[in-house]
């Protein structure tokens, strides 16, 4: 997973990439919004992996998405957008359940990275070409992972610059299983939260954000507030799964930073796409907010 947001630019963007080589079956869920309100998206699920989507050295979706593992670049090649990316971590990734203190909830991947880090590049959207120079952060999962037993997520990376970025996530599981965790990493050093409660301020669709808010105190006694404004959205879908990305400004006393808000809620284990987001991205291809 790759999430960015150039705040400058008025540009942000999303990839992730699920593969499952077991079956030979991948999802792919990618987009790109601007400022100005010029939206695409690309979403598959469960669609049968080909020769040349996964190597030693990269993986992707045919010839329309690839990342190179081993530079972190992404080339995205659909008609009407077209991005080149390099993402440069900027401290070395970690173990995240480790660092957040949490147990490994029943069906979700053994092992997990996390990372913030930089995204440069060009990206092309509807004729128009784009210098990207962005905060973003990062993910790596390998096992197996049942999607359907998420019942409801606020998974929430923010990142301030290569000094501070801080995690929050709270989930409900289909086991009964549930919490709210989250880390500040501060000049490279990580402090784990010791409490931690997070709020969406949902718009009527039930899964757009219009604001988050994060409260905590960290393992040294330091207490913080986090604020996501939203600039706009991507609907991820897969295996049953669906929550909106929504990207924007994250404001944490007197930094901003970049934010990725993600939220599902999903009480009751359904396993339609939304008909209808009100601020996100659940389209296919170019659109206009």
């Amino acid at each position: 997973m790759f999430v960015w947001h150039d705040l400058t630019a008025g540009v942000g963007g999303f990839w992730r990439l699920g593969q499952e080589a077991v079956i030979g079956k991948l999802n792919s869920c990618f987009g790109i919004f601007t400022a100005d309100g010029v939206r695409f998206r690309s979403n598959v699920t469960g669609v049968p992996m080909v020769a040349g989507d996964r190597s030693e050295t990269h993986m992707g979706w045919g010839s329309a998405l690839r990342v190179d593992l081993d530079r972190l670049a992404i080339k995205a090649d659909f008609p009407g957008c077209e991005a080149s990316l390099k993402f440069d971590d900027f401290f070395p990734r970690y173990d995240w359940f480790v660092l957040t203190n949490r147990p490994m909830p029943p069906g979700q991947p053994s092992h997990h990275f996390e990372v913030a880090g930089r995204m440069t590049g060009r990206v092309r959207i509807d004729g128009r070409e784009i210098e990207i120079n962005a905060l973003g952060y990062r993910d790596r999962s390998w096992g197996g992972r049942r999607w359907e037993g998420l019942r409801g997520t606020r998974w929430w990376p923010s990142v301030f610059g290569p000094d501070l970025c801080a995690f929050t996530t709270a989930s409900i599981h289909e086991s009964g299983y549930g919490g709210a965790y989250g880390y500040v990493i501060r000049d490279g050093v990580p402090y784990s939260m010791t409490k931690m409660d997070v709020t969406a301020t949902l718009d009527y669709d039930a899964i757009s954000p219009r604001a988050g808010e994060a409260r905590f105190t960290l393992e040294n006694g330091e207490t913080g507030v986090l604020h996501h404004t939203p600039s706009d959205g991507i609907v991820l879908h897969v295996r049953g799964y669906t929550a909106v990305e929504s990207i924007g400004k994250v404001r944490w006393g007197d930094r901003i930073g970049m934010s990725n808000f993600e939220v599902c809620t999903n009480p009751a284990g359904g396993s339609q796409p939304p008909v209808l987001t009100l601020g996100a991205n659940n389209g296919d291809g170019l659109s206009r907010r």
